[in-house]
């Protein structure tokens, strides 16, 4: 592993009635802390157990037009988008690994091997590709045991058990991280990210990206594979984004997420399309700063029983 200097900004946060958390963060590693919310449809937030500064509650910005948004497409050369939702702010550390993570701390897949394991609650890894991997057991007082494992940012997985007496909150985020230190949205001509994800047949949980803004102010999500949930705030509309159609929620406090209209396990989305379409009407601004972009799966529940999540591809490229 090669070692970058670049600080998890591990926020997970997924404003989800099904499985809802707002905004986490890794103690030590992340900047912010978590919201999460303890049954589905609640809105109180509370503080994740790390040890970084409290996150702000969802911004304050402009919300999305509440009755009709109208089908627009956001870029003419965006890729086919496949999206969904969730959390983390960057922040700048070391590659290496948080205290508490070891390569023999769990055994991987048999059918692969790894370079590196962590059952830490906030293992983080920095990969040769230029990504985090990061265990974030964000809401650690409710979170089961849970194993990352990883070679890159496109080859890694976790083992996760997860349940408890709620099985509707969100408990934990592991994610795939970039962090881009308070660069203007308007710099950005394209922004696109391709995947390829496999989750357990039932349970509670959802693959979705997580793009944090201004910090932890606001929060734009892509939901796209989808098992259980719904996210928070209320519907908009419909929007095409490259091809395909996303159905747009917002609560009005600086979080909105694009769910698309199927479940997809592998796919490429213009993330630069959703955050153009939001400037388009009036809830985002040029001038609003990019934190972090997360991939990962906010998991609820697997029902008590070990699962495993993989990743087989991932990419993201920017300009």
């Amino acid at each position: 592993m090669n070692v970058l200097k670049v600080v998890p900004l591990v926020v997970v946060a997924l404003l989800a009635v099904g499985c809802r958390s707002v905004a986490t963060g890794g103690p030590g590693i992340a900047v912010g802390t978590a919201m999460a919310t303890t049954s589905r449809g609640s809105s109180t937030p509370s503080p994740s157990k790390g040890t970084s500064a409290p996150m702000p509650a969802h911004g304050t910005s402009t919300p999305v037009q509440s009755t009709s948004v109208p089908t627009a497409s956001a870029s003419t050369s965006a890729p086919t988008p496949v999206i969904t939702t969730p959390t983390p702010a960057p922040v700048t550390a070391t590659a290496t690994p948080a205290p508490g993570v070891s390569s023999s701390s769990a055994a991987p897949s048999p059918s692969t091997s790894f370079a590196w394991c962590s059952s830490a609650p906030f293992g983080t890894e920095s990969t040769s590709d230029g990504f985090l991997l990061y265990n974030n057991e964000w809401n650690t007082a409710a979170a089961g045991p849970q194993t990352i494992c990883g070679n890159s940012g496109a080859s890694w997985q976790v083992t996760s058990t997860q349940g408890g007496p709620d099985a509707t909150s969100v408990k934990t985020y592991p994610s795939v991280q970039k962090n881009y230190p308070d660069e203007p949205v308007g710099q950005f001509t394209s922004m696109t990210s391709s995947y390829a994800e496999s989750m357990p047949s039932s349970g509670d949980f959802e693959a979705a990206y997580d793009i944090w803004l201004n910090k932890l102010s606001k929060e734009v999500m892509f939901w796209v594979d989808n098992h259980g949930q719904t996210p928070a705030g209320t519907r908009q509309g419909t929007v095409t984004l490259g091809g395909l159609t996303w159905t747009l929620y917002a609560t009005g406090g600086g979080y909105w997420a694009f769910v698309l209209d199927h479940n997809a396990s592998s796919g490429t989305v213009d993330l630069a399309a959703g955050l153009r379409y939001l400037e388009s009407t009036g809830a985002l601004s040029a001038s609003d700063q990019l934190w972090q972009v997360n991939f990962g799966w906010e998991i609820c529940s697997t029902q008590n029983q070990p699962e495993v999540f993989r990743m087989t591809n991932y990419s993201l490229a920017s300009s």
